[in-house]
């Protein structure tokens, strides 16, 4: 029976391929299970990897902190040196596990000793393997560190890359980097709720102090039963209350179904819509939307007060897009913008009342929807940083900046792709938001776990799918490329951010290269797509939209990089080359806008300043180069005329002053749709082309002084003609009717400028469709500028003199 037990036991004791008995060493050793070389996150989605640390997929992906290895067959680690197999350092466990003075029973435990002598051994072994464990993580997470940070690649993989600087500090760095990566898993578990009715709490707060208590849940529980039940306190009836909030929910709301317009004009702003900024900003799923708003015509359907606010908001965004509504002024804003703003009020309000509680997805897409139509309108300009820093802090608050798959939530996925779209929107609202206005972002210090929306068709998933296909190669565009590809560059473009926002920083030149390089490297990883796809297929999927944006937001932060060194060229040749960068980098923001407004697609520029801030940038760049260097342009100076510049920058001042023009028709575009509701911009726009004809010797002061003047009033006049007249007119209906404007000119995919601008002509020259109020026009036209007395421009409720004589006022 002894031999019996002894030879049970003998096998299970062995570690090492030996049986406990020396005379027994020729048995073959147990193969040992190797170890796949491939990235945990690579295996699970099934595809190759390069075996770096982290590897390139994950990189691409912007999730490097997933990218994680097996230390040993079948444990996972957060380490990759499991990528060098057996070549490691560390030996395997048996082998740390010494007990004795060098005998194979000594350093395993065996069948033969007494329980208590195996207890020991079995304790004793475990122990050590536990130590040997944990010190190769620490050794590996130093490791992972040196190797990200001399990628330059993020720590966290959403939130601040490493800088230059960072990388000659790593030694001193790395513990305080390691203990703080320690905690970022624990932000996860306060992560409750499902769907959009999640909260999020983090590991610091009460209810993460609650749960460390142990017993207290039970104890709690047994203490209701026992002496609260028998008092008959009355429950909360939940089933009877959530009834009730979906029955409210349903109800339609008569003040937001007054104002709705008629089904016509709503198909044609919704198409609209859908067809340029869905393709930028993902908020709704195009399939379901339309299912829904089908069923919102029908007349047998009551109507969701919510899905008319959303409505609403959407076609307040691409309202001004329609010209047809656009030919009619009330002082300088038109009739569109007035529309929208009256759809944009009426649904700030009700979304306002809503509970904070109970929310659905349809509250978080009308809150994005809102901040677009205020963007595009430009309705409260000055709220536009705090507004976006208003999502993301709501966002926070039900864990969209946690991925559910990541928690191990139990979420649908096409709830959870749609939390990952609304929380790429918001992120991209607010980056851009805090670029604008030159301050901080929030997302610099937020932990962003959340995968990058997948680049995939709304069709090819629905309310119904158990799971999301996979994500379609980068070169294949989608609808969603934008929102899936804009994350790669997230943490440059917020370490650029926090660098430029943050405290005065005295950037050595080595630094700005470095990061110029960086900015290139993420411009060259973007994937070509058919430019002309729209063009060649019936599809409404437009490439260059999404293609223009991913370039543009990168390239606007090479200019703020190089702009202090524009002063420091006289003194040194070496900045010779922020100039080249600091000019090439506002042309290219001139070319890719200009490309979309001949084709008709206007959605980016109302979304963006670019033209502004390029006019400004290229005037910049070329006052700082000689004074009267260039060829004048007329013949008449050929006599006089200096010495041509051979510098790149004045040779190509022709080419600038295109650019320029091109930008403040680009304005004119956007003022004639939608009103000068930013007069300041178009008035800096028209004194800087101004002022650099001076400086190139184009013009003498007085005379570019007048073209100015010329120009931004002839604007005016525009405003003005299409006045909606406040007194009966002697002109007929039939006459008026004739006399209103052509749509098709301003309309026109092919449109430059909805009015042919001659240099140097009077306002009345001009040439355009006829003018409805032409009695407003000058009546001397002999002169360059002759005011006419019954032209009153207070009829457009702004004072045009403090715009340009007192510029360092209120611009917004």
């Amino acid at each position: 029976m002894a031999e019996s037990e002894s030879t049970t036991n003998m096998p299970a004791a062995s570690d090492d391929g030996h049986d406990g008995n020396d005379d027994n060493d020729s048995e073959p050793a147990r193969k040992r299970q190797r170890i796949r070389l491939s990235c945990l996150e690579c295996r699970r989605r099934k595809l190759s990897c390069s075996r770096e640390l982290p590897c390139d997929r994950c990189l691409k992906s912007g999730t490097p902190d997933r990218c994680s290895y097996e230390s040993k067959p079948g444990g996972p680690t957060t380490t990759a040196a499991s990528l060098a197999g057996e070549k490691t350092s560390f030996s395997p466990v048996a082998p740390l596990v010494s007990f004795g003075a060098g005998s194979d029973n000594a350093r395993r435990p065996s069948g033969n000793h007494p329980p208590a002598r195996r207890e020991a051994d079995n304790s004793l072994l475990k122990d050590a393997a536990r130590d040997h464990e944990r010190i190769r993580k620490l050794e590996l997470e130093v490791a992972q560190l040196r190797t990200t940070l001399s990628k330059q690649s993020s720590v966290d993989g959403s939130t601040i890359a490493a800088s230059p600087s960072t990388i000659k500090d790593v030694a001193k760095e790395t513990h305080v980097v390691t203990s703080c990566a320690s905690f970022i898993p624990e932000t996860a578990h306060g992560y409750r709720g499902n769907s959009f009715r999640s909260r999020y709490y983090g590991p610091y707060n009460a209810w993460s102090a609650l749960q460390e208590l142990t017993g207290i849940h039970p104890f709690m529980r047994e203490t209701a039963d026992e002496w609260l039940r028998p008092l008959n306190i009355q429950k909360k009836d939940r089933a009877k209350r959530q009834e009730d909030r979906d029955k409210k929910f349903a109800e339609p709301d008569p003040f937001l179904e007054s104002i709705l317009p008629s089904k016509d004009e709503t198909d044609s702003l919704i198409a609209v819509y859908l067809d340029q900024f869905e393709q930028l900003h993902r908020i709704v799923h195009i399939p379901t939307f339309k299912k829904e708003y089908a069923a919102f015509w029908d007349p047998s359907h009551e109507r969701c007060a919510s899905f008319t606010a959303l409505v609403l908001s959407m076609i307040a965004v691409s309202c001004c897009m329609d010209m047809q509504a656009s030919n009619k002024f009330v002082g300088i804003k038109s009739s569109s913008f007035q529309t929208a703003e009256k759809w944009t009020t009426a649904c700030v309000e009700w979304h306002g009342r809503q509970s904070q509680k109970h929310r659905r997805l349809v509250h978080y897409q009308i809150a994005c929807l809102l901040y677009l139509a205020k963007k595009v309108n430009i309705i409260k300009k000055k709220r536009f940083w705090t507004t976006a820093g208003s999502m993301i802090r709501e966002a926070i608050t039900i864990g969209l900046h946690q991925d559910p798959d990541h928690a191990g939530k139990r979420i649908s996925p096409y709830n959870a792709e749609m939390r990952r779209r609304l929380w790429a929107t918001m992120v991209e609202f607010d980056v851009q938001a805090s670029h604008n206005q030159g301050v901080p972002t929030l997302l610099s210090q937020v932990y962003n776990d959340t995968d990058a929306p997948g680049n995939l068709d709304d069709e090819s998933f629905d309310e119904s799918s158990t799971e999301l296909p996979i994500s379609r190669p980068r070169l294949e565009y989608t609808f969603s490329s934008y929102a899936h590809l804009s994350r790669q560059s997230l943490p440059l473009r917020l370490e650029l951010n926090k660098l430029l926002t943050g405290p005065p920083v005295d950037l050595e030149w080595e630094q700005v290269l470095q990061y110029s390089d960086m900015i290139t490297q993420e411009i060259d990883a973007l994937p070509e797509w058919d430019l002309e796809m729209e063009e060649n297929s019936e599809m409404s999927h437009k490439p260059i939209l999404a293609h223009t944006l991913l370039h543009v937001q990168l390239r606007q932060y090479l200019i703020p990089l190089h702009q202090p060194y524009l002063k420091l060229r006289k003194y040194h040749s070496k900045y010779q080359t922020a100039e080249f960068v600091y000019y090439s980098a506002a042309r290219d923001l001139v070319m890719m806008h200009d490309r979309l407004f001949q084709k008709g697609i206007r959605a980016l520029y109302f979304l963006r300043e670019d033209s502004l801030r390029a006019a400004m940038n290229l005037c910049n760049v070329s006052l700082h180069q000689p004074k009267g260097t260039i060829v004048p342009v007329s013949s008449q100076y050929a006599a006089n005329r200096p010495a041509a510049s051979t510098g790149l920058i004045m040779s190509n001042a022709q080419e600038t002053l295109g650019l320029i023009e091109k930008c403040i028709m680009i304005m004119e575009d956007r003022i004639l749709r939608c009103g000068n509701n930013d007069p300041w911009g178009y008035s800096s726009m028209c004194a800087a082309y101004g002022l650099l004809e001076t400086h190139l010797g184009i013009k003498i002061l007085d005379n570019a002084k007048a073209k100015a003047a010329e120009r931004f009033i002839s604007l005016h006049y525009k405003l003005l003609a299409y006045q909606i007249p406040p007194f009966p007119t002697q002109q007929t209906q039939s006459d008026l009717a004739t006399s209103q404007p052509n749509p098709d000119a301003i309309s026109g995919p092919s449109s430059v400028s909805p009015f042919a601008m001659q240099l140097g002509a009077t306002p009345l020259h001009r040439e355009g469709p006829p003018l409805s109020m032409p009695w407003l026009l000058p009546t001397d036209t002999t002169q360059l500028l002759v005011p006419n007395p019954d032209v009153n421009f207070g009829m457009l409720d702004s004072d045009l003199t403090d715009l340009w004589g007192d510029w360092g006022g209120d611009f917004t």
